[in-house]
């Protein structure tokens, strides 16, 4: 609130919103359902449960007058993913236990032992659209000054590529009848031996290690997969992949994924909407 002498005559106590969470990007680029049920979550605080803060779905919708679960669970998401909000447990159905939740701009913990508030929201910044090979992904950190443009036409082996580049990048032309084979070790060829050269043998390891997403990619993928779901769409695609549902909300809202998750992450979202059929 401001400094002035104009103060809420609130008859009561009261929660607050602060500046700093409605002045930041993240708040801006945020729908009004969301903001709407943000509200409800503060309203559920009482000074001491910030992390604790159970609310059923249904719950959410009789706090804000609105029942329609479906939009109301895409909004919780949306807090999480945008950082307002932070699952920390896990609903159980069979203990009649809904989802606890932190706001992330109030602190946590007892008194004398306080964790201050985290701003996880103030790293959000909206995704941006770039296309490869008539393949439109999402890059949350696009190089600035840098046009990227791919077309591929698969006709027998005939294949181009172009790229442009504002940076003294030449454009470069592809042609797979002229692509070289790849090799993992050294030849006798390069110590002077004429002997032919040893292909690179593809394994499970290889596999693993080389051909799965990076992390802003698999977010953004996650994040499509769980949409496409609708309500319960985070439950199912962790039980999919076999990680929990906490591991998978941090991931969503921007935190790290640990690397024993990513590949078993990578094929649910694979299995749940195919790659190149991201934001189409």
């Amino acid at each position: 609130m401001g400094q002035g002498h104009q103060k809420a005559d609130h008859g009561g106590n009261f929660y607050m919103t602060p500046r700093r969470v409605v002045s930041s990007v993240a708040w801006r680029h945020t729908s009004f359902r969301a903001r709407s049920i943000l509200d409800a979550f503060q309203l559920a605080f009482n000074g001491r449960n910030n992390g604790e803060i159970a609310f059923a779905i249904h719950d959410i919708g009789k706090a804000i007058g609105n029942s329609n679960h479906g939009p109301n669970a895409k909004a919780v998401a949306e807090l999480i993913e945008k950082g307002f909000l932070e699952c920390t447990s896990d609903a159980n159905r069979a203990q009649s236990k809904a989802r606890t939740y932190r706001i992330t701009f109030i602190s946590t913990g007892e008194p004398r032992k306080n964790v201050p508030a985290t701003h996880d929201y103030e790293t959000w910044r909206p995704a941006t659209r770039r296309t490869f090979g008539g393949v439109r992904t999402t890059s949350k950190n696009p190089l600035p000054g840098v046009e990227t443009t791919s077309t591929v036409k698969v006709s027998g082996v005939e294949t181009t590529s172009t790229s442009t580049e504002s940076r003294r990048f030449g454009g470069v032309s592809l042609d797979v009848g002229t692509t070289p084979p790849l090799y993992n070790h050294p030849t006798p060829a390069e110590q002077g031996d004429k002997t032919s050269l040893q292909p690179l043998k593809i394994s499970f390891q290889t596999r693993a290690a080389d051909l799965r997403a990076d992390l802003e990619t698999l977010r953004a993928w996650v994040v499509e997969a769980v949409e496409r779901r609708g309500y319960g769409g985070a439950r199912m695609l962790a039980q999919d992949a076999g990680i929990s549902e906490v591991a998978l909300s941090r991931f969503r809202s921007g935190k790290n994924l640990p690397d024993q998750y990513r590949i078993a992450l990578q094929e649910a979202c694979a299995r749940a909407i195919p790659f190149n059929k991201l934001a189409t």
